[in-house]
């Protein structure tokens, strides 16, 4: 997998002031394996920006980096810079959970917590020491996802009584609850049907 992107002016090649993911030269490999060679971007603030390959080309691998997820994974290792902030994330001063905090993700595969669809939003939440009103909080995730009418009189049951479509769209506003400021989405709507998609 290779991506490249530059930024042009009129008199040289600049650094927009509104990046706020760089990536340089990252070479991922799961053991002796590269499974993903020399990419380097850009991620602007407050844009959407979106990976496009085939199966098994590295994507997946390629946004795990982008919070330290690939940490967790038994002989995977990352070389290259991911610059956060003008900040390397793979620098030995930079707490994994904290950056995970800050840039979100939503995997492919549900993955509700086992607890309650409430209990779900509000985890996070909690987590991070959220001191506002916790209901409203559940609510406007819910809404924000378009979950909200189909469980509204239902929050107390568990997130495995939820079809494969409401658990994605419960894990997207469990994400979206926590307010990260990047939030990675791995084929988010893989579990959806196309009208929970427009939604």
């Amino acid at each position: 997998m290779t991506i490249t992107n530059e930024h042009f002016s009129e008199d040289r090649w600049t650094k927009p002031k509104d990046l706020v993911l760089e990536v340089r030269d990252l070479n991922v490999y799961y053991g002796d394996f590269l499974a993903v060679k020399d990419v380097s971007m850009d991620v602007r603030r407050n844009s959407v920006t979106a990976l496009i390959g085939p199966s098994g080309c590295g994507k997946s691998t390629f946004l795990r980096c982008l919070n330290r997820m690939n940490d967790l994974i038994v002989g995977a290792s990352v070389k290259g810079e991911v610059m956060f902030e003008n900040r390397n994330l793979y620098g030995d001063d930079v707490d994994a959970t904290e950056i995970r905090s800050r840039i979100g993700m939503v995997f492919q595969k549900p993955n509700p917590f086992p607890k309650s669809i409430y209990q779900n939003i509000a985890f996070g939440l909690k987590v991070n020491g959220f001191d506002g009103d916790m209901d409203e909080a559940v609510e406007r995730s819910l809404r924000q996802s378009a979950l909200w009418e189909e469980v509204k009189d239902r929050l107390g049951d568990s997130a495995f009584t939820l079809s494969g479509g409401q658990q994605q769209r419960l894990c997207i506003a469990r994400a979206l609850a926590v307010e990260p400021e990047i939030l990675l989405m791995d084929e988010p709507a893989s579990a959806l049907d196309p009208i929970a998609t427009l939604a």
